[in-house]
């Protein structure tokens, strides 16, 4: 166990994750024998996943036996990771993890423990880097498994797989032998036994050396992060990168803004490079993402928001005087007596006669379109461009619309359909 693990947890209880495997049941020996001159209290954690039947309550009761008798604090989980896998349409070892990590978590938020250990050792590492590598990965894969993220701690990391043997046979340590690491029908499994043998007799130090490649992409990787965050401002729920910003790093902040609005495991490598390529587009290109995240080019930047017209189904309510709110955003239409031209310049004012029956109060649709003060109508998308109103605004701005002919623009303009003039009797004012 590192110094850093040790002083993080001084005083602390820790679950340790065990299947009954012989590196969990290792990892289970050490963390109880020798953990406590740093005062960590020890429990063990059992996941039963319900993928291999009496096989597997079997090695949920052995690992229930090794902790009575050694008097052993265990928490006990039972999840069923076939069903996940067949309701989500994911592989079986994924389902799986996910299912394992939340329990995980759901230890720590309840407070049963304050952190949990896992028996991930070097050759675990060497999987992962391969297995990420032959996926496509970037610098984050290649590097590794972290010895500790979070609340989950890794005190093998550093350790081979032979060491951890040694050290079980050395304490007769008793452990089950789970029949699914002998099939190479998982992924893991069949680098595990077809590929990385077969690397191992040209290098053999391969574990310790895909280690230090891990460990410095690592300290590169945080690095590189550093910068992105350092790069990317918000603002009201909305995130901005400078088109400028070099594209290792524009990854990255565009990966932390989505994280924050939400998208945090669906996006893919190709929602990334496309939001990055909008540094090469014309202003006023756009790019729509899962969970309705939009990224457009604004000029020198590209800005990541949230679209707020499609958080919910209210899309329009008829036009009358009143306060009407839509999606979070309000509308004020209050009739008011004659007011002075200077009055005119300053606020928003109409003429209600001039408003159809009909008139609806809504977000904007394709094909609206505005006719400014003094004639002439255009899109209402150019008009936006023209009065340069941010992309991720232009959403979230409510309209009184007659059908695809734009009213009002709240907060922005009046329509020349519907000014103010000599001849008008009924005011009203918007905001």
């Amino acid at each position: 166990m590192n110094a850093e693990i040790s002083k993080n947890l001084y005083g602390k209880t820790v679950a340790v994750a065990v299947s009954g495997g012989e590196d969990s049941m290792a990892l289970l020996h050490f963390t109880a024998n020798f953990c406590a001159r740093f005062r960590i209290k020890t429990v063990a954690l059992n996941v039963e996943h319900g993928i291999r039947g009496e096989n597997s309550l079997r090695d949920s009761a052995f690992v229930k036996d090794y902790c009575k008798t050694h008097g052993i604090p265990l928490l006990e989980y039972k999840v069923d990771a076939p069903k996940k896998a067949k309701a989500d349409k994911i592989p079986l070892e994924q389902a799986a993890r996910i299912l394992r990590y939340e329990c995980f978590f759901d230890a720590v938020k309840s407070g049963k423990c304050e952190a949990v250990f896992t028996a991930h050792h070097s050759s675990d590492n060497l999987e992962s880097v391969l297995f990420n590598l032959f996926r496509g990965t970037g610098i984050k894969g290649l590097s590794g498994i972290r010895d500790y993220n979070n609340v989950i701690y890794r005190p093998f990391v550093k350790v081979s797989k032979a060491e951890i043997s040694e050290y079980v046979k050395q304490n007769s340590i008793p452990y089950v032998n789970d029949e699914t690491n002998f099939c190479d029908d998982y992924t893991r499994n069949f680098l595990r036994h077809n590929v990385i043998p077969k690397i191992k007799e040209v290098f053999p130090e391969a574990e310790k050396s895909v280690l230090r490649l891990s460990e410095t992409l690592k300290e590169e990787s945080e690095f590189l992060d550093t910068l992105a965050k350092e790069t990317l401002t918000s603002r009201d729920g909305s995130f901005y990168i400078p088109t400028d910003t070099p594209k290792a790093v524009m990854a990255r902040a565009v990966i932390i803004a989505l994280k924050n609005l939400g998208l945090v495991r669906d996006y893919e490598k190709t929602h990334v490079d496309d939001v990055c390529a909008l540094t090469e587009k014309e202003n006023g290109k756009t790019v729509s993402l899962p969970l309705g995240i939009k990224a457009a080019k604004e000029y020198n930047r590209i800005t990541i928001f949230k679209d707020r017209a499609c958080e919910d189904e209210t899309v329009a309510v008829p036009f009358t005087t009143g306060l009407h709110a839509l999606n979070g955003r309000t509308i004020s239409v209050l009739p008011c007596g004659k007011i002075s031209d200077e009055e005119l310049k300053k606020g928003f004012y109409a003429d209600l006669d001039k408003i159809p029956d009909g008139a609806e109060i809504r977000f904007r649709k394709k094909g609206d379109h505005f006719t400014k003060f003094g004639g002439g109508t255009k899109s209402l998308s150019d008009y936006f461009t023209d009065k340069k109103i941010p992309l991720k605004d232009r959403d979230g701005i409510l309209l009184v619309a007659d059908k695809s002919d734009v009213l009002i623009i709240n907060g922005v303009a009046v329509s020349d359909k519907v000014r103010v003039d000599k001849n008008t009797e009924n005011i009203v004012q918007f905001s």
